[in-house]
Parts: C-alpha cells; sequence; structure tokens
C-alpha cells in the first residue's frame, strides 16, 4: 500500500510541475492587398512580382532577349521571345551556306506552358543537329529586326552551345550559354550577342507580367490561332494555380483549399481576366475570374483582377487585388 501510495505521489508530482501548454497565437494573414503591374501602353515593361513581400523584384524591357535556355539538368528547353515577335523554323540542313532565305519553311511560335510537345523548336536535344532559322521580331518602332541562323548544341556538362549568324552570311559565331541552378532560364540576345540578364533567382519572384504567344480560339473569327497576349505567367519552379470562377471573391477562404485541383502550369493564370470588345476597342476585366495560388513555401493566395488600364485610361496597367489565405 505504501509502494503504490508513492508511485501515485510520483505521478501526481510530476504531471503538477509540467509547464501548462502556451495557446498558439492565430497567424496574422494580413488584409486585402491591391497593386498595379505599370507595364505601359506598348508593354515595354515587362514586371516580376513577389506575392508575400508585396513588391516588384525585377522589370525588364521587351527588346532585352530573344532566347532562354532552361536551367534544369534534365530539360533543355529553348524559349522564344514571342512576345517581341520571335519565332523560329527548322531547316533541316547543316551547312550554313545552304540556308539562304525562309522559302518553304513553316515557322512556329512555340506555347508559353512549357509542353515538350509544343515548343518551337522542339526537342532539338533529342534529334541530330540541324540549323534553325530565327525571326528576331520587331524593334518598339513596328520595323522588323531580321533574320538569324543559329545550330544548337548540347554540351556534355549540359550547356548550350549556340553557333550563329545573319540569314545573308556564312561565317559563325559561337556562345556557350550555361544552366545556373539558381534561376528557371538564363537569357541570351543574338542582337548584343551576350547573355542578357531578365529573370531573378527562381526563389525570389512567384508572378510575371510578360507578353507571349498563346494559341486560342477566337469567339470572333470563328478560328483557333496563335494571338500575341499581354497576360500573367507563374514562376513554375514554386508556384501552383487553380481557379474557381463561381465563388464570389470575399467568400472564398482557407476552408475550401481541399476543393481545389492545382496544377503546376505556367500560363495558369494566363491572359483570360481581361477580353478586347472590338465594339468599343477597348479590354474588359472579369473580376469574377478568381486565382487560387499555391506557393512551395506553404502559403496560399487568392486573387482576382479589377483594371487593365490606369486613371489616364491607358491600357498596360493591370490592377489586382490578393489576400493570403
Amino acid at each position: 500500500m505504501q509502494k503504490f501510495s508513492l508511485i501515485l505521489f510520483i505521478i501526481v508530482f510530476i504531471y503538477g510541475c509540467e509547464r501548462p501548454e502556451k495557446p498558439i497565437k492565430p497567424f496574422d494573414r494580413g488584409g486585402i492587398i491591391t497593386n498595379t503591374a505599370n507595364m505601359g501602353n506598348t508593354y515595354n515593361d515587362h514586371i516580376f512580382f513577389n506575392l508575400d513581400s508585396n513588391k516588384i523584384v525585377k522589370t525588364i524591357k521587351r527588346m532585352d532577349w530573344d532566347i532562354a535556355f532552361d536551367c534544369r539538368n534534365d530539360k533543355h528547353i529553348i524559349l522564344l521571345n514571342n512576345g517581341r515577335g520571335v519565332y523560329a523554323s527548322a531547316t533541316g540542313k547543316t551547312n550554313f551556306s545552304d540556308v539562304k532565305d525562309t522559302i518553304g519553311l513553316k515557322f512556329l511560335w512555340g506555347q508559353p506552358d512549357l509542353n515538350l510537345d509544343s515548343l518551337a523548336m522542339g526537342q532539338w536535344w533529342l534529334k541530330p543537329s540541324e540549323i534553325f532559322i530565327i525571326n528576331l521580331g520587331r524593334d518598339n518602332f513596328g520595323f522588323p529586326l531580321g533574320f538569324i541562323k543559329c545550330i544548337p548544341e548540347l554540351q556534355p556538362d549540359k550547356s548550350l552551345k549556340i553557333m550563329w549568324c545573319k540569314l545573308d552570311e556564312n561565317t559563325p559565331k559561337a556562345f556557350i550559354i550555361k544552366k545556373n541552378n539558381q534561376y528557371n532560364f538564363n537569357y541570351f540576345s543574338f542582337l548584343k550577342d551576350e547573355l542578357a540578364d531578365i529573370e531573378p533567382p527562381k526563389d525570389s519572384w512567384d508572378l510575371w507580367f510578360t507578353q507571349y504567344v498563346k494559341l486560342v480560339y477566337s469567339d470572333d473569327f470563328k478560328i483557333t490561332q496563335n494571338y500575341q497576349l499581354a497576360g500573367v505567367l507563374v514562376n513554375h519552379n514554386r508556384i501552383e494555380v487553380a481557379h474557381d470562377f463561381t465563388t464570389p471573391y470575399k467568400d472564398i477562404n482557407s476552408n475550401k483549399l481541399a476543393s481545389y485541383n492545382f496544377l503546376k502550369i505556367r500560363d495558369g493564370i494566363g491572359y483570360e481576366w481581361k477580353a478586347f470588345n472590338f465594339d468599343t476597342n477597348s479590354y474588359s476585366v472579369n473580376s469574377q475570374l478568381n486565382y487560387i495560388i499555391k506557393v512551395s513555401d506553404g502559403f496560399y493566395y487568392k486573387l482576382h483582377f479589377l483594371d487593365f488600364y490606369n486613371d489616364l485610361g491607358a491600357k498596360g496597367y493591370p490592377k489586382f487585388e490578393y489576400q493570403k489565405l
């Protein structure tokens, strides 16, 4: 009996001396944030944005780059700056002197979703080397910038060696674009013959307000074709997106997160939050299109757009509202 009393005393003493648990302080998710991406009337400024800090990480110019090389070790995608009108065609030839014009060639824009089946230059690294012709698009005044021809070659260290010259030349020069795992892509400018400082480190940004080409169906013309669009691409390294086009924005909360289907698609936000009206020659924004954003750090946001014009009535100023869930 004495032994039982001693054990009971020890148990009571130990539990009685335990520190009481402190209540967990509720996480302050903050209020609704409103911001504007000032791309400009001609969309010349392309903007990288961080949701958590509510800050522009970097602004670059549309003219600053021509191609981008995937920094993932197992992917070697080459993207084109088709927001400036850059597109490409394979020639099937390997001798620079045999490629003199664009007659009979099929040029491709590529799509923004990084699907390997929808790239302008395809899975070039799995095929024999060949010359591609690249249309460099147009300058800010609408004048054509001409064509170059190039051969991309994957190097043993997974870097990209690109040999290139102007269409009317036959002596190529070479440039090496290396991978850097701190970034999604490394960029190159044929116009300046140098690397282009475009994308911030991949862990520092979430949204890219930019221009790209998308294959879409036009209700106005009843055809499917490539359109050059101003929209939002997401950082596919850290962002997944779901859509909620039925629930009012104010009613979307963390209780609904389990019901959403999140997809890691680069144009998961895209351009459809705005529409062009040919009768009024203006854009309208549908604020009922809600985007639920999942960030790799575990946070979620709801976001929708409010306007595409600034106070002076100039287009190219997407105004958006978002809140942490």
